[in-house]
This record gives structure tokens, sequence and C-alpha cells, in this order.
């Protein structure tokens, strides 16, 4: 780890670019270790705890299960403390000692796992975070490739001069252009010797390969994103040159929880213990942030009763439509409306459809 207090904080001496001022094996330190802290930090934010006694803070306690794997809880110079430690004694039926030595810096204890000392694991594996480390190598030297492309990309054509006279024009020349005067002689000999025919102009860099740093900041952001995703926080930074569509974008939500619920629920079994041992009332879970990426991850395309609800939008619903008509009914010509009929011509009608009737009567007989 860097050692920051090597390092000056004095306003004074951090006037310009402090880090260019660093050897580039300092640099490479400076660049791992804030990474590192930053990932380091994201995770001991992850759970709450309460009713923690003074003698635990939180950081410690979470920096021993992060970084080791395993932590010890007992009673070192009456204090109730969270240390380091190692199984001893007696295995059991899978190979765990049924004994703890926990050791601080100020003293040690000794007893019987879970009952004398409350032993907790970080995960079901005991494990440390390994890929926090991966990760951080892999951003390092990712800002380690994008400032390579910066400075190799500038455009800086070298000439070869042949004495001191002509490298002295060409910087005088080189300074009026970083200066921007729009005013610049030198001697036509001068010219002609060092741009003339089969003059060769040693090129150091390549402005063109700046097209590829798209590339290297892409491939940054999905690092990190690899590792919020890992650990609950799933970044929705979707690659430009894909398209996606929502069930895509959200489709690595709940995978994100399988190692932070997995987790919890060793620290809750941890919780338990100390409490059983020592007669404590603390408690563990989801810090705020990660209760509120949780709860919408459970939320999410379920209504007020539960129910899985698959639609994209809330759509009004539509009257029904009538049937469209019969296409052989379109080719009929339409027919005339007729006018009602006033009351005197209806009694004549009537009158008429009568007697037609009894004629045809009279002559079926």
């Amino acid at each position: 780890m860097l050692n920051y207090n090597s390092i000056s904080t004095d306003p004074y001496l951090m006037v310009g670019d402090f880090y260019e001022q660093l050897k580039t094996k300092t640099s490479n330190k400076v660049r791992y270790t804030t990474y590192f802290t930053l990932l380091f930090d994201t995770l001991l934010e992850m759970f709450e705890w309460k009713n923690l006694p003074d003698t635990i803070p939180k950081r410690f306690l979470e920096s021993i299960l992060h970084t080791s794997g395993e932590v010890f809880v007992s009673r070192i110079n009456d204090k109730l403390i969270a240390s380091g430690g190692t199984l001893s004694g007696e295995v059991d039926e899978y190979g765990l000692g049924t004994d703890c030595i926990a050791v601080c810096p100020r003293g040690e204890a000794r007893g019987q796992r879970n009952v004398d000392i409350a032993y907790g694991i970080n995960n079901d594996t005991a494990t440390p975070d390994m890929i926090l480390y991966w990760i951080t190598h892999l951003l390092s030297e990712t800002d380690k490739s994008i400032k390579l492309n910066v400075i190799y990309s500038r455009l800086l054509k070298i000439p070869k001069v042949a004495t001191e006279k002509d490298k002295s024009m060409f910087e005088e020349l080189l300074k009026k252009v970083m200066d921007g005067d729009p005013q610049a002689f030198a001697s036509t000999n001068a010219l002609d010797m060092e741009f003339g025919a089969g003059t060769e102009v040693f090129e150091l860099t390549d402005s063109n390969k700046i097209d590829k740093l798209p590339y290297l900041t892409q491939f940054f952001d999905d690092t990190l994103k690899r590792f919020y995703n890992f650990y609950g926080q799933p970044m929705q930074n979707q690659n430009k040159r894909a398209q996606s569509i929502s069930d895509e974008i959200h489709g690595q939500d709940s995978v994100s929880f399988i190692i932070p619920l997995q987790m919890l629920r060793c620290r809750q079994a941890l919780a338990d213990n100390i409490n059983k041992i020592f007669g404590t009332d603390i408690s563990v879970d989801f810090s705020p942030l990660w209760r509120l990426e949780f709860e919408a991850l459970v939320l999410r395309d379920t209504n007020d009763n539960g129910v899985p609800d698959h639609t994209e939008t809330d759509t009004e619903p539509t009257e029904p439509t009538e049937p469209s008509p019969d296409p052989v009914d379109d080719l009929t010509e339409p027919t005339e409306q007729e006018e009602p009929l006033d009351e005197p011509a209806m009694e004549l009608a009537e009158t008429e459809e009568t007697e037609e009737g009894g004629g045809d009567n009279e002559a079926n007989v």
C-alpha cells in the first residue's frame, strides 16, 4: 500500500501538475491505491449495523470480513473486540476447528467456537473479496494505456538537424508555434537542408491513434460496471454500439444480488451468535442504497397484488369495435332512404295490403 504520509499535502507544493512530478513507480502506486480505496469504500457501505458496541466500529468489522473472509468477536481486556484469528482444536464433521484463537494488537482470547467466541464469515466460502484486487488492477492498467494513448497521439514531427545553429532555429520556430505567433522566418538554406529531397523526419507519435481512445474508455466503464454488478449496484451504462431493450438492460439486476444476499445472511448469523454469547442486541441489514435497489428488484414487474405484470406501458381500455361489413355488401349500390309517410298515407297503404292479400286467398281457393 502507498504511504500517504510520504506525499506532501502542502498547498504551495501542490501547485501545478502534482501527479506529473511523481516518479513512475510512485505514480503507479497512487493510481492503483486510489482505485482500490474507492472500490473498498464501496464494499464498506454495503451493510448497516445497529447496536454495535463502541469497541467494535463498523469499519473495522467489515474491513476484517472483506480482507480475511472471517472474523472473531471475543472479550479481550474486558472489551468486546472484533479481530482476526484462526480456528483450532478438534475438528467437527466438516473439518472446521471447534475452538478459536482471536488475536488483536493488544492481546488475544481463546475459547470454543460460537460458545465463547463468535465466529463469522464474509460469504459461504469464508473467503475475502479477491475480485477487488483484479478489478483495481484492470482499472489502473487501463488508465495507464489511456495516458500513453493521449501522449503518443500528439502530432509532433521531429526534424533531424546537423548543427546547433539549426537546432536553435527550430526551437525558436516551435516556440513561436506554441505561442501562436503569426510570423516566423527561417533561412532558405536551412530549410532546404532540413526538408529537402531525401530528408527524413523522425515521427515518434501518430495523431491517428487517438481514434482508439473511445475503446479504452468503454473498456474502463465495462470493467467498473463488472465490479458493481457483482455487488448489487447494477450499472446500466449500455454500450452505444449495441441496441438494447428494457428487459436486456435489467436482465442482470437479479444476478447482481446473489452475492450480496449471501453476504447478508452470513452477517445476520454472526449477529445472532454475538447476541447469544454476549447478550447484545446487534442487527444488520442492507444499507439504504442497497435496500433501495433490492426493493426495486423485488417490486419491479409486479402490481399491487403481487402478480407479475409484463406490460411495458399502461393504456386506457378501448371500446369494442363493430365488425366490419361483408365485403360483398360493399359492392352493392346504396339505396335511397325512403321518406316517412304521414298518417293518411299509412292508412291507405294498409288498406291496399289487405285487399291484395284477400285476392290471393280467393285465387288459392
